[in-house]
C-alpha cells in the first residue's frame, strides 16, 4: 500500500508540473525544483526499504564493508566483480555515512535522476511516462536490483551523447555502467545498430534475438559459455528452465506494435525520438527472449532498454492513432498501467504485508 501512496503523490505533483510547464511561464529553476522534489520523494522511498528482493543483502553486504581498500581489486578480473559497485560502496561507508539509508538513498539517486530528467526533456506527456516510470515496472524493478538499477543510470546518463553522435563519450559511459552490473554490456551494440528505428541492421538483430529464443536449447552451450566469460556460472538446465511471465511479455509487446503501426509517421521523428524508439523496441526483443528461457537471467535484459518505452509511448499514441481517438487511447493506457502495476504488486503480496518494511526516522 506504500508503494501506491507513493505513485499517487508523485503522478499528482508530475501532473500539476506539467500543467504549469505547458502554460511556458515556468522558469528553469522551476522546473530543476519541481523535478528534484520528485527525485527527493522517490529516492527517499527507495533509501527506506529494508526489504523486497535482494534489499535485506544489499544492506547486509554495505554494513559489512571492508575496511581494506585492495582486496577490492584483489584476485582474477571478472565482469561479474562489479568494481564500481564495491567502490561506491566503500567510498560511502567509509567517506559519507555507515547509514543504509544513506547508501540506499544516494544509490537510488544514480538512477532515478538520469531517468526523470530523460522524462523531462524528451517526453511528449511527461505524466504519462511517469505512470509508465512507476507502474509499468521501471521504478520498481529498480528497488528490486541495485546494482542493475545503477548501471542502468549510468547508461542513461550516457544516452544524450548519443542521441548527439558522441560515440566516443557514450562508450565511457557504458564502460563505467560495467563496473555496476555486466548486463550493461548490451549497450555497446547501440550505436553498431544504427540511429534508424527499423533499418536492416536492426531488423537482423531482432530477427536473430527471436531465433535465439526459439532455438535456445541448440544455443545454450554457446550462451553459458558467454555468460561464463561475463563471470557467472551458470548450468544448461537452469538456462532453459522457466519462463518470464505472460502477462508482463504482452504488456512489453504493446509498444513494439504500435512502433510497427506507426512506422510510416515516424519516418519524420527526431534524431533523438529514433534513438528512444529504437530502444523502446529493443526492450520488446528481448522480452520476447525472456519467454524462451529463465525469468532471471533473461528476464532482466529488457528492464535496462525500458526507458525508451516510458519516454516514447506517448510519441507512439500520437503516430498511431488519430487525434479523434488519441485520448481515449491515452485513457485505457493509464488504465491499463495502472492495472499491470497493481498486479504486480500483489503478486509480490504488498496487500498482504509491507513488502519494503520501511524505516521511518
Amino acid at each position: 500500500m506504500s508503494y501506491i501512496i507513493l505513485s499517487a503523490i508523485v503522478i499528482i505533483f508530475s501532473y500539476v508540473y506539467e500543467l504549469l510547464k505547458n502554460t511556458g511561464r515556468l522558469s528553469r529553476g522551476a522546473r530543476v525544483l519541481f523535478c528534484g522534489v520528485i527525485c527527493f520523494a522517490l529516492c527517499l522511498f527507495a533509501g527506506l526499504r529494508t526489504d523486497y528482493n535482494d534489499t535485506s543483502t544489499y544492506i547486509y553486504d554495505f554494513e559489512h564493508t571492508t575496511s581494506d581498500f585492495a582486496s577490492i581489486l584483489a584476485g582474477k578480473f571478472s565482469l561479474s566483480r562489479v568494481y564500481l559497485f564495491k567502490i561506491w560502496q566503500y567510498v560511502i561507508y567509509h567517506y559519507i555515512s555507515s547509514s543504509p539509508i544513506v547508501f540506499l538513498f544516494l544509490s537510488a539517486m544514480v538512477f532515478v535522476c538520469p531517468s526523470i530528467s530523460l522524462i523531462d526533456k524528451y517526453s511528449k506527456n511527461f505524466t504519462l511516462s511517469i505512470i509508465l516510470f512507476m507502474f509499468g515496472g521501471m521504478y520498481l524493478f529498480s528497488l528490486a536490483g541495485l546494482k542493475q538499477a545503477m548501471a542502468t543510470g549510468v547508461i542513461m546518463m550516457g544516452l544524450p551523447k548519443l542521441f548527439e553522435k558522441k560515440y566516443f563519450t557514450y562508450y565511457l559511459f557504458c564502460i563505467l555502467s560495467l563496473g555496476f552490473h555486466a548486463y550493461s554490456i548490451f549497450f555497446l551494440i547501440l550505436p553498431l545498430l544504427g540511429s534508424e528505428v527499423f533499418n536492416k541492421r536492426t531488423i537482423i538483430f531482432c530477427i536473430s534475438v527471436v531465433v535465439v529464443g526459439a532455438l535456445l536449447s541448440l544455443f545454450s552451450s554457446a550462451i553459458t559459455t558467454i555468460i561464463d566469460f561475463l563471470g557467472k556460472d551458470v548450468e544448461e538446465e537452469t538456462l532453459l528452465s522457466g519462463s518470464v511471465n505472460m502477462l508482463r511479455a504482452l504488456v512489453f509487446m504493446v509498444p513494439l506494435a504500435l512502433t510497427i503501426i506507426g512506422r510510416k509517421n515516424l519516418s519524420i521523428a527526431t534524431s533523438y525520438e529514433k534513438w528512444l524508439l529504437k530502444i523502446g523496441v529493443l526492450s520488446s526483443i528481448f522480452m520476447v527472449l525472456a519467454l524462451f528461457g529463465n525469468p532471471i537471467l533473461f528476464g532482466r535484459i529488457p528492464q535496462y532498454f525500458l526507458i525508451g518505452i516510458v519516454v516514447t509511448l506517448p510519441l507512439l499514441i500520437s503516430k498511431a492513432f488519430s487525434k479523434r481517438d488519441q485520448l481515449l487511447i491515452l485513457f485505457i493506457a493509464v488504465l491499463c498501467y495502472i492495472i499491470f502495476g497493481v498486479y504486480s504488486l500483489y503478486i509480490d503480496g504488498a496487500f498482504v504485508e509491507d513488502i519494503f518494511r520501511l524505516t521511518w526516522f
